[in-house]
């Protein structure tokens, strides 16, 4: 599966969502207000820092919000993406509000997930009845490969902290 994907906040959360995107083979595009975010990601010239909302959402299939835990932020920027991105996925990596609460404000509450992180890095989505059953197999399909990228991109990281063996 081969996507466009926006990340919308780029700090410590969404710098990982954009090496996690970048190792599925996606498009990344991405943006936060502040310059300073983002400086640590490690892919290069293989993503795109945008200057709008707009911008980094335009064309996008997935789009994953890592925001500060204040509701009416989140809601602000998921109707702002989903107004320059009609058809995509909005997955909202939230720790405080349910999926109920960030699809409350959304202009299309069925595109909209609440995206879970475990504490061992496993995903999940949070769905609600009002995500039919198409947008559920969207969001599941790219759930599954960014899982999987992630696991091989974790188990890469892994591999470079192991000692070195050495045959004598």
């Amino acid at each position: 599966m081969s996507a466009r994907v926006a990340i919308l906040g780029l700090g410590h959360r969404g710098a990982r969502w954009v090496e996690t995107c970048l190792a599925a083979g996606w498009d990344v595009h991405g943006f936060d207000p502040d310059d300073r975010a983002g400086f640590e990601i490690s892919g290069g010239a293989s993503w795109r820092r945008e200057k709008t909302i707009s911008g980094a959402v335009a064309g996008a299939d997935w789009v994953v919000c890592c925001l500060p835990e204040r509701l009416e932020l989140i809601c602000a920027v998921v109707r702002r993406a989903q107004a320059s991105a009609k058809d995509a996925v909005i997955a909202v990596a939230s720790q405080t509000y349910d999926v109920d609460s960030v699809q409350s404000c959304a202009i299309r509450p069925g595109h909209v997930f609440r995206l879970l992180e475990g504490p061992a890095g496993e995903l999940a989505l949070d769905v609600s009845p009002q995500n039919d059953a198409k947008m559920r197999s969207i969001a599941t399909e790219a759930l599954a490969v960014l899982s999987a990228a992630q696991s091989v991109s974790s188990s890469a990281d892994e591999a470079h902290v192991l000692p070195e063996t050495r045959e004598a």
